[in-house]
């Protein structure tokens, strides 16, 4: 007779465990907290020196997902469409060996080519094209400037501070004022740290010894 009583209380009590099922188990991918991994969207810091009388690494800015093709451009001196200006409009001087690309530096080779110039020199634009870094690295590049160039992309490094003249998101001209030559971040002296990159700047591109340009960008009685 208890036994019979008793059936309607469990029969209660399995219902209820069945509607609330089993523990829900996470799937793979979830959870979340301190997970162990790389967390979505970080990269590594960049191989390779900054270049110049530096010792650091430039950390690039995010370049744009979609680039405009890159076409062959002339190389000749002068301003307008189609031509170059060479990067510093002012007395110069080419530097020694020590100053060249592919100079050792300490812990990596140089990635440029060192211009010795007065600092307030103004540095211009070789080419037309969009400014993709605007920052500062103290222990480095100092204030640097990246444009990415129809053709090229263009570094000026150590430019003095407070010079720089243009925003990143900037369309900038041929031949336009950009910044000037100064002696910011790990610099011995006033000079422009110029890089030339085939394809864009610690994005997949790689540095190219950017003096046979220079040479021909420059006017016969600049240096």
């Amino acid at each position: 007779m208890r036994f019979r009583q008793a059936l309607p209380a469990l029969a209660v009590a399995l219902a209820a465990s069945a509607a609330w099922g089993p523990p829900a188990v996470a799937a793979p991918g979830e959870g979340g907290g301190a997970a162990a991994g790389t967390p979505a969207g970080s990269q590594p810091a960049p191989s390779g020196g900054s270049g110049g009388a530096t010792f650091g690494q430039a950390a690039p800015k995010p370049k744009p997902k979609h680039r405009r093709p890159r076409r062959a451009q002339p190389t000749a001196t002068g301003t307008g469409t189609g031509v170059h200006r060479f990067p510093i409009a002012g007395a110069f001087d080419w530097g020694g060996p020590d100053a060249g690309f592919g100079a050792r530096r300490k812990g990596h080779r140089h990635q440029g080519q060192d211009l010795a110039a007065a600092s307030g020199t103004p540095v211009v634009a070789p080419y037309r094209g969009v400014v993709t870094a605007v920052q500062y690295q103290a222990r480095g590049a100092g204030r640097y400037i990246v444009i990415d160039g129809e053709d090229y992309d263009y570094v000026f490094m150590h430019l003095r501070t407070g010079s720089v003249v243009v925003r990143e998101g900037e369309r900038v001209r041929t031949g336009q004022a950009i910044a000037a030559v100064g002696s910011t971040g790990e610099s011995s002296g006033p000079h422009l740290h110029f890089e030339l990159w085939e394809g864009p700047w610690y994005d997949g591109g790689h540095p190219i010894d950017p003096l046979p340009l220079l040479q021909q960008w420059a006017s016969p009685a600049s240096g």
